[in-house]
């Protein structure tokens, strides 16, 4: 790597997680007042942050969305990607523009048609339409996540089974979904991270449920006090705890998959 690259990419370091490194700072300043110097050493931020019944109701409502966005994105990607990658499928250049939509479109435009049509459905707004809206957001992130691990998959494998007897069914119950228990596990995590981590969508389509994000951003237009920075480090932590289990996840199961082939030779 020239030494060009490396200054980039410690700028580039540098304009991302810096803001992250002094927000956890920040968070344990005894002032009130976000500045420098700091005035010392605090846990009160995090105590207030636990009293606090407006941020305590706010991560249970996301936690709650966050779980049927995780699991429909992990489904639709599923199918999405099976489709996608199969031998048979006619105009997949055109599917995968239409499954890309949602990631290319500007999200506010995007919300201001999701509203509309969930108006005109007759849903209106609420927890319902969220999770629907964010589902779709997710959707192009797990199909791509699956489809990456579907198309190095041997097809003969599948062939193989039916050749043996099996329905298309059982062979892809028994042959092709436990290869993607991995990928499923990824595509589900970045789901429940991207409803977490929304607030252009909660913001047009939430109504009167409020997640976390809509606190936050009602809060910080208010006022910016020290225990939004607490509770941003607490948000961030659980990403990287969910993150984490998911790499887990998938070593483990490469450990498992490798003895496994280890004992067969």
């Amino acid at each position: 790597m020239t030494r060009f690259a490396i200054i980039t990419l410690g700028f580039a370091a540098c304009f991302f997680y810096l803001p992250i490194v002094v927000l956890g700072i920040f968070s344990f300043n005894a002032s009130s007042t976000m500045a420098f110097p700091l005035s010392g050493f605090t846990f009160a931020w995090y105590a207030d942050l636990v009293g606090n019944a407006a941020f305590q109701d706010g991560f249970v409502t996301s936690f709650l969305i966050a779980q049927p966005v995780g699991l429909l994105a992990a489904f639709i990607g599923l199918v999405a990607a099976w489709a996608l990658t199969s031998p048979r499928m006619r105009f997949r250049g055109a599917f995968a523009v239409l499954i890309l939509v949602p990631f290319l479109v500007p999200k506010t435009v995007l919300s201001i048609a999701q509203a509309m049509l969930m108006s005109w459905v007759g849903l209106g707004r609420g927890a319902t339409a969220l999770i629907l809206a964010q589902t779709i957001v997710a959707i192009p992130f797990t199909t791509t996540i699956i489809a990456a691990v579907l198309i190095r998959l041997d097809p003969r494998l599948e062939e193989a089974a039916r050749d043996l007897g099996a329905t298309p069914w059982q062979s892809f119950r028994r042959v092709l979904l436990p290869q993607l228990n991995v990928a499923l596990s990824a595509a589900y995590s970045i789901g429940v991270i991207l409803s977490l981590a929304d607030l252009t969508i909660s913001m047009f389509l939430a109504g009167r449920t409020q997640p976390l994000s809509l606190i936050v951003a009602s809060e910080f237009r208010r006022e910016l006090k020290p225990d939004l920075n607490a509770m941003q480090v607490v948000v961030l932590l659980l990403t990287a705890l969910i993150v984490a289990l998911t790499e887990i996840n998938r070593r483990r199961r490469l450990r498992g998959r490798t003895a496994h082939l280890r004992d067969q030779t």
